[in-house]
Parts: structure tokens; C-alpha cells; sequence
């Protein structure tokens, strides 16, 4: 295979910690044709001096200094300086496999795609791998762009891919420079919308390191704002791709998920915003009630229920009560049911299959099946297409 030249760009902003494991991960590639282009993004710590360290003894590492303009405004420097057929993208608290560059120029080459979407190791535990396939856009454009929204069998991130330049300089260009959540997917699917092929490899060469403290992991107060700036973001790019009206009950769905998952976030602790709601009231008039489930919908049930004054709560239960900790709400094991009188218990969760097994878990330590009762949860609001 002809070893055309491959930039990897590296954006850099105080991960002194792993820094050093990222560059010689990159510098150990058996694919040696690289440029490797570390963009210190104004940190404060000594990555940036890290980085000009290893640049002294690699040729092949340019090392750029620049204040702090976020992860948009590192990658969209490193583009700037890329010479590189392909592009790739490595985070900088982050390290790849020796053969991954090789292997995926492989690919690439032979498939003759626009980029290539590849496996990771989480945390070095759980290895994430998409399904091999070739995927022809004219035919399959807006499956693959509903994927890429929802996160099935493609990862938004960047680093899981190799880029033409061409395609991926365009594409990032588009990006606006003050996005604050979501940049890397607006990227894919502008990506998507300007390839005619893409492949997907069934192999992880990737580790990604998970840290409490890096910006995706934070739960934001703005992240709801944010999240709709997205949603806004995307919308403007399907308007000039003319993919919006086939796009918007996909837009539609990825906007009321997500918010349903900011108000999870912030009600974790508080049931004041309430998400499924008991469709079947007129059963506990009257009745001593023991709620089974202490997640989402049992939550939702507890804060419903609890404000009706015909009924009482006797009990709120889960299978494993220490898992869930709400102020001044106890959450008891099955043993209580032992000790306790009522006359209805409600299965509160999700999934039919689910409240089968828990029924015929409670039928089994004595519960009497006529007081067991479980229906689908309702949701508030608008149900998505």
C-alpha cells in the first residue's frame, strides 16, 4: 500500500496527566507517513511544554500555540495546517492502537470511501464496535443520518473516523465556532450529506478515556439551552442541504428525548417535573397502595400518587432499595411487603417483559396475583413520531 501522507491532528488543553501516552501511542504507528500536528489550546498547566519536548526528537510533530478558543477552534487550526490526504483526530487525554492508522488507511483505500467509522475501547473495559458494512448514501443518506442523531451503530465523535481532507475540511468549516455541545455531530452529519460512501470497520483500535471532569461529562444548568442551539444548528444545516422536511420528525424526536433527559438531570432529586404518569387512577380510591420500581417511572408514580387524598402510599419498594437514595422518601426491600397490609401493588416500570419477571417474582414469595397490577406508564406532553 502506497503510504500517502496522514495528518493526525491532536487538540491539547491541560492534560499533562496523559499527554505524553497519547504522542507515543500516535508515534508508534506502524503506518509511518504521518504529520502530527499538537494544538495547545492555551493550556495552563504543561502539556503545551510536553508537546514541544517530544517535537525536538519527532519531525514529524508540529507543535501550535494558541489562546484558549474550545475544541471547535483547536480542530478547526489543526485543519488549517493539515497537508495530509486523510485526516484523522486523536483527543489528547486519549490513545490508539499501533496498527489503527494502517488498518484504516487499508480500508479506506480498498473501499474507496469518503471515511471510515471504526470500534473504541471505553474506559478499557468495554469495547464499542459498529457493525462492517458499506453504506451507498444515495440510497441510504437519511437512515444513516437518523443513526448518527440517536447514536446507533455510529458515534458522533470525530476521533472514531478517518477523513478524506477534502471532505472533512469542508465539512468542519461549516461548524460554528461558538458551539458549545454537539460540535462533533453537527461535523458527521454534514460529513454524511457531502460523502457518497462510507464504511464501517468491525474492529476497535481506540481508547477512550472517560474523566468526571471533562466537558461532556459535566451536567450544565445551560446544557438545556445548549442542547436547543443544537437542535437549532442542525435544522439550519438540513435547510441547506434540503434535507429539513425529510429530516424534521428525526429533529422533532432527537429535541423532545433530549429534553426529556435535561429534566431527569435536574429532577433527579426533586419530583417537582414529572415525566410518566399512573393511567389508571380510579383503581386506588380507597386503597392502601405499595409502588414496585424506584427509577423513572416510579419516581413519577410516587410524586403523582402521593398527592392524591382518597389513597395512601404504604410503601415505596425496589428489588435494590440502596441503589436510590431520595431526601425524606424511604425505599424498602421485598422483605417489608412481609410486615406490611395493602391492597394494590403497582409495578412501576417501563417495559411489559420486565413486569412480567417482577410479577412472577413477587408470586413466588406470597404476594396474592389478584392484588398485582401493572399497564404501560403514560407519557406527558407531545409522544414523538
Amino acid at each position: 500500500m502506497e503510504e500517502l501522507l496522514v495528518s493526525i491532528i491532536v487538540p491539547v488543553y491541560n492534560v499533562e496527566v496523559y499527554i505524553a501516552k497519547c504522542i507515543e501511542s500516535i508515534q508508534r504507528q506502524t503506518y509511518k507517513n504521518l504529520q502530527i500536528i499538537l494544538v495547545d489550546d492555551g493550556s495552563t498547566d504543561k502539556s503545551g511544554e510536553i508537546c514541544d519536548n517530544y517535537a525536538l526528537f519527532d519531525q514529524r510533530i508540529q507543535v501550535i500555540h494558541q489562546k484558549n478558543k474550545g475544541p471547535v477552534g483547536a480542530r478547526k487550526t489543526g485543519l488549517e495546517n493539515a497537508k495530509g490526504k486523510y485526516i484523522g483526530f486523536v483527543d489528547g487525554d486519549d490513545y490508539i492502537d499501533s496498527c489503527m492508522y494502517y488498518n484504516l488507511m487499508n480500508e479506506i483505500i480498498t473501499t474507496k470511501s469518503d471515511f471510515v467509522h471504526f470500534g473504541y475501547w471505553d474506559n478499557n473495559s468495554k469495547k464499542i464496535l459498529p457493525q462492517k458494512m458499506l453504506v451507498e448514501l444515495e440510497l441510504n443518506r437519511k437512515q444513516l443520518l437518523g443513526n448518527a442523531i440517536f447514536g446507533r451503530g455510529i458515534t458522533p465523535s470525530l476521533w472514531s473516523k478517518l477523513f478524506d481532507a477534502d471532505l472533512i475540511k469542508k465539512s468542519h468549516s461549516l461548524v460554528p465556532e461558538k458551539c458549545f455541545l454537539g460540535e462533533d455531530l453537527i461535523c458527521l452529519c454534514i460529513c454524511i450529506l457531502e460523502s457518497r460512501r462510507v464504511a464501517f470497520k468491525d474492529e476497535a483500535f481506540y481508547h477512550y478515556r472517560v474523566r468526571k471532569e471533562s466537558l461532556s461529562h459535566k451536567n450544565n444548568i445551560y446544557d438545556l439551552s445548549r442542547m436547543i442551539h443544537l437542535y437549532e444548528n442542525l435544522c439550519d444545516i438540513f435547510q441547506i442541504y434540503n434535507y429539513y422536511e425529510s429530516m424534521k420528525s428525526i429533529m422533532d424526536e432527537f429535541l423532545w428525548n433530549n429534553s426529556l433527559e435535561y429534566i431527569d438531570r435536574i429532577n433527579q432529586y426533586d419530583f417537582q417535573i414529572a415525566r410518566y404518569f399512573f393511567n389508571d387512577g380510579c383503581k386506588l380510591e380507597g386503597k392502601q397502595i405499595v409502588i414496585y420500581g424506584a427509577g423513572k417511572v416510579g419516581r413519577d408514580y410516587y410524586a403523582q400518587i402521593s398527592r392524591y387524598t382518597d389513597c395512601v402510599i404504604e410503601a415505596w419498594i425496589d428489588k435494590y432499595p440502596d441503589k436510590y437514595q431520595y431526601p425524606h422518601i424511604n425505599i424498602d426491600g421485598l422483605e417489608i411487603l412481609k410486615s406490611i397490609k395493602f391492597d394494590i401493588l403497582i409495578i412501576a416500570v417501563m417495559k411489559e417483559k420486565m413486569a412480567n419477571e417482577i410479577y412472577n417474582e413477587l408470586e413466588k414469595i406470597g404476594v396474592n396475583k389478584s392484588k398485582i397490577y401493572w399497564s404501560k406508564p403514560e407519557r406527558y406532553g407531545l409522544t414523538p413520531v
